[in-house]
């Protein structure tokens, strides 16, 4: 099953950001400063094409054979043998509501933080929806960390305790 890279409202709020903002430069334009509506049109432009290229183009496949993650330049495959881990993490963004991604590492390091530029032909990561997680279960019969029990990066780093 295709999975697109983030988690749909994530790619829906983009959208709709980027279209109230593509209402100024029009308006700069109307208004006769047409040199900065045009700059901001342009800006505007660019960032629909990330989040079309975030949402359109990136893929993850997730079938009986593996795991594949697809772009337009890039294409990388691991089978269900080569996964050693499949855990959820977070990037570490200072905002409410961050959502949860499921990653794939050949590695088996545990990965509690992540970040984009992880991702390479031995490591995959997608965001968390609970059909991503019912097509894992579908082939991954060990535990996902961070789901199913305690992360194996929080037991190597529990907290210490206080005395109070």
């Amino acid at each position: 099953m295709k999975f697109i890279l983030l988690h749909p409202s994530i790619a829906i709020f983009g959208l709709i950001i980027f279209g109230l903002g593509s209402l100024l430069p029009i308006w700069l334009i109307i208004e006769g400063v047409s040199g900065y509506g045009l700059i901001i049109l342009l800006i505007t432009i660019c960032g629909y094409g990330v989040i079309i290229h975030e949402t359109l183009v990136k893929k993850v496949v997730i079938d009986e054979y593996g795991v594949k993650y697809i772009t337009l330049r890039k294409r990388y495959e691991m089978t269900w043998d080569e996964i050693k881990i499949v855990g959820i993490g977070y990037i570490p963004i200072k905002t409410p509501g961050r959502k949860p991604w499921v990653y794939f590492a050949a590695n088996g390091i545990s990965f509690p933080m992540l970040h984009a530029k992880m991702i390479n032909e031995k490591f995959f990561m997608v965001g968390y929806r609970k059909k991503v997680e019912d097509e894992i279960r579908k082939y991954w019969t060990q535990k996902i960390d961070g789901l199913d029990d305690i992360s194996e990066f929080e037991k190597l780093h529990k907290p210490k305790r206080r005395l109070t």
